[in-house]
């Protein structure tokens, strides 16, 4: 299957979770990846793993001013961008009387504002291909729907959702499409083992009866940006496709 042959793929939050899922699913079919993250040794390890022109390349989402020169430099050596997956992310567990300023900004940095600016980047006309440029955020559920204790959480999904549709309005006159998916909770990753950890027997349990198609994995989130990024798509913009087995229509 080579849906995305010799395309050019930035994504985000590679070395681990949905990243890396993503990253394995789209060389594949047959796209160069360009993973971007903080441990290097990790990008380093899945980018020799696969097959295809790829590179890595440290960066820290919550330092979006670095953005610029790193997509230049990939452009450079490779070639315009064809698409994007942004899976970087983090999630705080906190009660509304315990939320400070600072861990709204943070959130926000890394679940929204820094999305978005790779997306401003990529938009410039010296770095995408031009043909139909794919943009793909992972936001979650949660922006959809809410839990106790994610008020900081949710607002920046719910964030994500709203502004990649207005991005996807503005962009569609250069032939670029900005998408979202929202899962629920993805079982084989390490924000939901480090919530599992958290969580008594009964609770894990009390959240996997919540899912009526029981929990999903990376792989389902995965078969889904492949998707968006390929033209099978081509006609599939501004939208938020919700992937929780069922879960937000209890």
């Amino acid at each position: 299957m080579d849906l995305l042959k010799g395309k050019n793929i930035i994504i985000t939050g590679g070395s681990s979770g949905l990243g890396r899922a993503c990253a394995i699913k789209c060389t594949e079919a047959g796209a160069n990846v360009h993973l971007l993250g903080r441990n290097i040794e990790a990008l380093s390890e899945l980018c020799m793993s696969m097959q295809g022109r790829n590179t890595y390349h440290k960066a820290d989402m919550r330092n979006p001013d670095d953005f610029a020169a790193i997509i230049s430099n990939i452009v450079t050596e490779c070639g315009t961008i064809d698409g994007l997956v942004y899976s970087a992310g983090y999630q705080k567990t906190s009660s509304l009387s315990a939320t400070n300023t600072s861990d709204y900004l943070g959130m926000y940095m890394v679940n929204t504002v820094s999305a978005f600016e790779l997306c401003r980047i990529i938009s410039k006309r010296q770095f995408h291909s031009g043909s139909g440029a794919s943009l793909v955020l992972i936001s979650s559920v949660m922006s959809v729907v809410a839990s106790a204790g994610l008020t900081a959480y949710c607002a920046s999904k719910a964030a994500m959702v709203s502004g990649a549709r207005a991005m996807a309005l503005e962009l569609a006159k250069k032939g670029i499409r900005v998408n979202c998916i929202s899962p629920g909770h993805i079982q084989d990753t390490p924000m939901m083992d480090e919530l599992f950890c958290d969580l008594s027997e009964t609770e894990r349990e009390g959240i996997i009866k919540e899912y009526p198609m029981g929990l999903g994995k990376s792989h389902d989130v995965a078969a889904m940006c492949l998707h968006l990024l390929s033209a099978d798509s081509k006609w599939v913009n501004g939208q938020n496709f919700v992937l929780d087995g069922g879960y937000s229509i209890r």
